[in-house]
């Protein structure tokens, strides 16, 4: 057993504070997911009128209803948020907060991955 030096200590702190976030956002997660999905396709239509970039061309394929494409499409507008939030229209505190809160814990669970792809490819002990 060696000691662990600052890259180690590193990637632990890392997979510590990106993994907690995610399992907190995860449950939270799952049931905005499945409300979007299943629920009112009125608040998907909000989110695509805020942040999607040709509305018009998007609603205009019959398959944009399906939930497996709202997931997708809602993924993905998280994911790539900070770069596309100045197509948004509202000044609502609550869509942005939301927002930023599902792009936190998208980004959390891929660099939680990642990190720990990170430490079983460099034999660091979790």
């Amino acid at each position: 057993m060696h000691a662990p030096d600052f890259l180690d200590l590193l990637i632990m702190g890392s997979i510590l504070i990106f993994g907690g976030y995610a399992f907190l956002w995860a449950v939270p997660a799952v049931f905005i997911l499945a409300i979007l999905a299943l629920n009112d396709i009125k608040r998907i239509e909000f989110i695509d009128q805020q942040l999607a970039k040709d509305v018009k061309q998007l609603h205009s394929r019959l398959d944009y209803q399906l939930s497996y494409k709202i997931v997708n499409r809602f993924t993905l507008y998280c994911v790539s948020y900070p770069l596309i939030r100045y197509r948004q229209t509202t000044h609502s505190w609550k869509f942005k907060s939301f927002m930023w809160l599902n792009f936190l814990g998208f980004w959390s669970l891929i660099l939680a991955i990642i990190f720990s792809y990170l430490s079983e490819y460099l034999n660091i002990p979790i």
